[in-house]
């Protein structure tokens, strides 16, 4: 355009290349904007020489001037034609740089926040995956182990194949009320009351548990304590879950075989839990898949920031192995006392 403006000068009037230069003028603010300013530099430069040019001829031929004079106007005439929509492009392009940044920069968090809510989501799917294996999971399996005993005895011991039946019902009823429960902390109109699983608890777990064989129960306390003094109730139900998940599979993998329940809350830093069984006495019924017992376990440690360590033991059977750090300072005692209570306690 630039060039047919040089043109124009020659062969017409200076009101037809007057015309010329608002074209010129058009599309350098068109360029601008669409272009990046680096791919014009170029251009923007021959624009300038061939608008100065133009308007020398013009100004010697119809206006008359001197050469100098000619010269002078010329390149003040070429400055304004290009550097003025020069500007106005350039401010254009900024104001729409600057609104699709701050698009994408929105976009850019809406996705992040669309991210962090998948990861809250994931992170409560697995807390409820854990909590739905530990309620289910561990009443079934004690259901299904009862019931292969009463198959055993129903024919050569009828008093215990009927107490067995009863005890089979006793955990379908526990079963029931802690899915209920659950269902209740999830609902929202729901008042959320259930019990709350301690490590006081816990010789009430090992009192069920005992119905799949025998168990010892060693608490190691000193006097005037609380069991489990200082620990959160979130690590307390951890330490809970993961007793309640040892007996089970020390039940299951190592039938007859005695388990050993031991709470040592004498330490001022953590507690320490232990499931210990010997090696199994009875037939071992095979697995048709790996459970999410460990899994479960490793979880609610590293959400706690408790030091969960398992596997076999030297001289046969397994140990799990739970130390859970304590949140509140504990008051000073001076005695310890020793709980032990064996397989005859139950009677």
């Amino acid at each position: 355009a630039a060039a047919i403006a040089l043109g124009a000068s020659w062969a017409t009037s200076g009101s037809t290349f007057g015309i010329s230069n608002l074209a010129v003028l058009v599309l350098v603010f068109l360029s601008v904007v669409r272009t990046r300013l680096l791919r014009l530099v170029v251009t923007l430069v021959a624009a300038v020489a061939l608008v100065a040019g133009g308007d020398i001829v013009t100004g010697i031929v119809v206006g008359r001037l001197a050469p100098g004079g000619a010269v002078l106007a010329a390149l003040t005439q070429s400055l304004a034609v290009i550097g003025l929509p020069l500007l106005a492009g350039l401010f254009v392009r900024g104001r729409r740089d600057v609104r699709e940044a701050r698009n994408d920069e929105q976009q850019a968090r809406m996705g992040q926040r669309d991210a962090q809510i998948q990861a809250a989501l994931s992170r409560e799917r697995a807390a409820m995956a854990r909590e739905l294996h530990d309620i289910a999971a561990h009443h079934v399996s004690a259901i299904a182990l009862m019931s292969a005993v009463v198959d055993r005895q129903i024919d050569t011991d009828p008093l215990k194949a009927h107490l067995g039946v009863q005890q089979v019902r006793a955990q379908s009823t526990m079963v029931l009320d802690d899915l209920r429960r659950l269902v209740g902390l999830l609902r929202d109109d729901a008042g959320g009351e259930r019990s709350v699983e301690t490590l006081s608890t816990v010789p009430e777990l090992v009192d069920r548990a005992r119905a799949l064989g025998s168990i010892e129960l060693q608490i190691l306390s000193p006097d005037g304590r609380v069991l489990g003094e200082g620990i959160g109730p979130l690590a307390q139900l951890a330490v809970y879950r993961t007793i309640q998940e040892a007996l089970m599979n020390a039940a299951k993998h190592a039938p007859g075989a005695t388990r050993v329940v031991q709470i040592d809350d004498r330490d001022d830093v953590h507690a320490v839990v232990t499931v210990t069984n010997a090696a199994p006495s009875g037939v071992v019924a095979a697995s048709s898949s790996g459970g999410f017992g460990l899994l479960g376990m490793r979880e609610r440690a590293d959400l706690v920031g408790a030091d969960l360590r398992y596997g076999p033991m030297s001289e046969g059977g397994w140990q799990v192995r739970v130390a859970v750090p304590r949140e509140l300072p504990l008051r000073k005692t001076t005695t310890t006392r020793d709980v032990t209570a064996g397989p005859e306690a139950n009677a």
